[in-house]
């Protein structure tokens, strides 16, 4: 979705004219890339535990450089099946270290409502899963979808920039209610958790009547 609107589409525009320039003026592969995202990925676990607009500033970047070596790729004529492995399989691996450094954040950060940050990021980590699943298997079996509001690009995005705009926020409106103990961020991720899953079962309804 995020792609074909226009602000994606300017992104994309963007990402073609500075970063891609100079990451080819410094001869990195698209393979490089893939490994340094997942790099950052693993700096999401610790800057989480620092605060969350350290982690979501790391989970931005990660993004950042998941975009790029995909473009890297396609204008060096290097895309192959095996760096497109790769870097599927790095996503999930992506995914699954963004949630874990948000559940240590809440782990040294308790909240009120504690009990309920475990099983609700485990929410959001199964549906993040299984938008990317039932994209890859309906690809596998010939049929090719990109459907529903929260896939992987608007989930970093919302991630990071929520964590660092709940930190600024509660930086400059410390009294406000709906501000404290992270109920910005909680909320953001309860949004998250809930619409994962409501994009996957709209591919699994789309793919199961045109398959």
């Amino acid at each position: 979705m995020l792609r074909e609107s226009k602000i994606g589409q300017s992104y994309l525009r963007w990402v073609g004219e500075i970063p891609l320039s100079l990451v080819q003026r410094l001869s990195l592969k698209p393979n490089h890339l893939t490994f340094m995202t997942l790099f950052i990925s693993l700096g999401t676990v610790p800057a989480f535990l620092h605060s969350l607009w350290l982690g979501g500033i790391g989970v931005l970047l990660s993004g950042v450089l998941d975009t790029l070596d995909g473009s890297l790729a396609r204008k060096l004529k290097q895309q192959t099946r095996a760096g497109a492995f790769l870097d599927s399989v790095f996503d999930r691996y992506s995914d699954f270290l963004m949630v874990l450094g948000i559940w240590l954040f809440f782990q040294a950060h308790p909240v009120p409502a504690q009990v309920l940050i475990t099983p609700l990021l485990f929410l959001l980590l199964a549906g993040s899963f299984m938008v990317s699943y039932s994209r890859a298997r309906g690809e596998g079996l010939g049929l090719s979808i990109s459907l529903g509001l929260f896939e992987r690009a608007e989930r970093i995005i919302a991630l990071g920039a929520g964590a660092i705009l709940n930190d600024l926020l509660t930086g400059m409106f410390p009294s406000q209610d709906w501000l404290r103990d992270h109920l910005f961020f909680i909320g953001l991720l309860t949004i998250l958790s809930i619409g994962t899953h409501l994009t996957a079962f709209q591919r699994i309804v789309h793919l199961f009547k045109h398959l």
